[in-house]
């Protein structure tokens, strides 16, 4: 059935809860139908089909809707098991990576867990190289679950040794039973998002997206799901959000806002950053976000990691612009728990000349 504007209806999963946005509710009166609880043979069958959740304190008033993709509903917490076994399923099909040979890649954690969870279904042990910027809480879940953790850093050039690139391509020359994932370049990242993530997407709000908003990271979300999003319909309008400290490290902004000089800078960002894809890039300083993350926890309700907060703030200020009917998706990554003894404490907030958003939400004294 198709509406005014040629876009079809919203599925019923978004619209059975059509009341005014803002508005206090009462809980809903019983569970879920059991008929809908999943029973799956393979752990990994539980990454995918991920909800959509309307927000809607954040949003009263605005002529756009806004919905969170929760990609923390993945088995192994975040949008990355997707992408680790799309990386692990395509290497195995080409024969690039071998029977028993170990996976290798660097990263903040997320990625590491989904290799975890698809090297223990194929037999592939995983090392994770890692910087100081990896939380206590995703530290003790890589060793819980048996990564080995090898340090190293993100804020040095890309021929230093101690770069986290640089260690884990020496791992793979060095070691022939080792193999290299290269989640920043390969083509299985995004491929994985085309297959996975858009199509879900698209089916949960009947083709009415009008923005998809996803942080830059590696590039495979918002690259991977806007490619699929721009097929079905070119209007969609792709953004990606990067937090202003990280952005102003690279020259992704320049080149893609083709700012005077950008033919002769050096592309020193993600290969999967696919800038005929994404429309726009917004930026936010990583405070600000911060800052806001406690605000929707203490609002909506949704405990949001960090990049996932930065994609929403800019998917709610973009709800108060757009032509009413607009129906924004901001996506999360990941659960915000994962930061409850960083950003999301009030104490690490005093000790790192954060306590402004401390004395905001808890008070000292």
């Amino acid at each position: 059935m198709s509406v005014p504007g040629g876009r079809p209806q919203m599925t019923a999963t978004v619209n059975q809860r059509s009341d005014a946005r803002g508005v206090a509710r009462a809980l809903p009166t019983s569970f879920r139908d059991p008929a809908e609880a999943p029973v799956v043979d393979d752990l990994l069958e539980l990454v995918g089909a991920t909800p959509l959740v309307r927000v809607r304190h954040l949003t009263e008033g605005a002529p756009g809707e806004v919905f969170v993709k929760l990609d923390q509903f993945n088995i192994g917490g975040s949008s990355k098991d997707r992408i680790a076994i799309g990386i692990v399923r395509a290497a195995i099909e080409s024969g690039e990576l071998r029977p028993g040979q170990r996976i290798v890649d660097f990263g903040a954690g997320n990625t590491a867990i989904g290799y975890a969870l698809a090297g223990r279904a194929t037999g592939h042990p995983v090392t994770a190289v890692v910087n100081g910027l990896l939380s206590p809480e995703k530290e003790n879940l890589l060793r819980f679950l048996g990564v080995d953790l090898v340090p190293g850093r993100a804020d040095v050039p890309a021929d230093d040794p101690e770069n986290w690139a640089v260690i884990a391509e020496r791992y793979e020359r060095e070691d022939p039973s080792n193999w290299w994932a290269r989640q920043q370049s390969t083509h299985a990242n995004p491929a994985t998002h085309v297959d996975s993530t858009g199509p879900e997407v698209w089916q949960q709000t009947g083709g009415r997206i009008t923005h998809w908003i996803a942080a830059m990271a590696t590039g495979g979300t918002v690259s991977g799901t806007g490619r699929y999003l721009h097929d079905r319909d070119p209007s969609i309008e792709v953004v990606g959000t990067q937090f202003t400290e990280k952005a102003n490290d690279t020259n992704l902004l320049q080149i893609a806002r083709r700012e005077p000089g950008w033919e002769s800078l050096e592309r020193n960002f993600p290969d999967n950053i696919d800038l005929d894809v994404i429309d726009r890039i917004e930026v936010r300083p990583r405070a600000e976000v911060i800052d806001y993350g406690w605000h929707v926890a203490r609002t909506e309700g949704l405990v949001l990691g960090l990049s996932s907060i930065l994609s929403l703030r800019v998917a709610v200020d973009l709800a108060q612009r757009v032509e009413p009917g607009s129906v924004i998706v901001s996506f999360s990554a990941d659960s915000g728990r994962d930061y409850t003894s960083r950003e999301y404490n009030a104490a690490w907030l005093r000790e790192n000349e954060l306590g402004w958003i401390a004395d905001r939400y808890e008070p000292a004294g």
